[in-house]
């Protein structure tokens, strides 16, 4: 049985400075091109309007339609009246599991970027956990859970027409993606079932907490990295961006592994 220990308690203020970007530097583009290369995710501040939000990762990307967004291609995230349906908790003011974005389609949106405009009166924390470092603790290991959850055809992810897939999949040669999510909306072949509690334990292991304020986000690259929200109390608000990287950000969809 591959052994596991609980995660260490996370500085979340420590978290978001480690990774933090200035979207009004004049260098923006290269620096946060830098960032999610090295790393897959960069935090943000001061931006406090839904106009701003949308210059910004308009700027960055081009948006991907989702069946919620508005015209400015943005999602409001918040709690809404009555029963969610299936992949609705983002609509909730229940805890969300860590995933990632779009996982029924073949090709998922290579951006996420998430900003706050109201906080949360308690709880509704960002649960962030980096793919690179739970793959690479999998692949060194536990090999044998790596190679039950990067086998072709191992996971059905979405509803009718869904995608048959893998939770590690290869982009390019030395690059992988990750594609999870642990909801109603997953289904597992057999003989991956047991390996995915090992998955979580690792990820469990790999868990960053952001605690958003009011102009606050990030931007994660979505095949690298899973996001969830903890529960939460209050009128928490976010609004959210996928999207397809501009050229003048040069990044690879995924990771390499060591």
């Amino acid at each position: 049985m591959y052994k596991t220990t609980p995660p260490l308690p996370v500085d979340t203020d420590a978290s978001f400075e480690r990774h933090r970007v200035d979207p009004r530097r004049t260098d923006l583009h290269p620096h946060l091109a830098s960032a999610l290369r090295d790393r897959g995710l960069a935090t943000f501040s001061e931006i406090t309007s839904r106009p701003a939000f949308a210059d910004l990762v308009r700027d960055l990307a081009v948006l991907y339609p989702h069946p919620d967004s508005g015209p400015d291609g943005l999602t409001l995230l918040h709690a809404r009246d009555g029963s969610p349906g299936a992949g609705q908790l983002g609509f909730t003011d229940s805890e969300l599991l860590p995933h990632t974005e779009r996982s029924c389609l073949p090709r998922p949106p290579h951006l996420l970027m998430l900003m706050c405009l109201t906080p949360a009166h308690h709880g509704g924390e960002s649960v962030l956990i980096d793919g690179r470092a739970v793959a690479e603790e999998l692949s060194l290991a536990a090999p044998e859970t790596w190679s039950a959850l990067s086998a072709p055809r191992t996971a059905y992810f979405g509803g009718s027409s869904g995608y048959v897939g893998a939770v590690f999949e290869p982009a390019a040669p030395e690059t992988w993606t990750i594609r999870l999510r642990l909801d109603e909306l997953i289904r597992f072949a057999p003989r991956t079932v047991r390996h995915v509690e090992i998955l979580r334990e690792v990820m469990d292991r790999h868990t960053m907490v952001l605690r958003l304020g009011q102009g606050q986000g990030f931007i994660l690259d979505n095949t690298r990295w899973l996001h969830g929200r903890r529960s939460f109390t209050g009128p928490r608000v976010m609004l959210r961006a996928l999207g397809e990287r501009h050229t003048h950000l040069p990044l690879e969809r995924g990771f390499r592994l060591p």
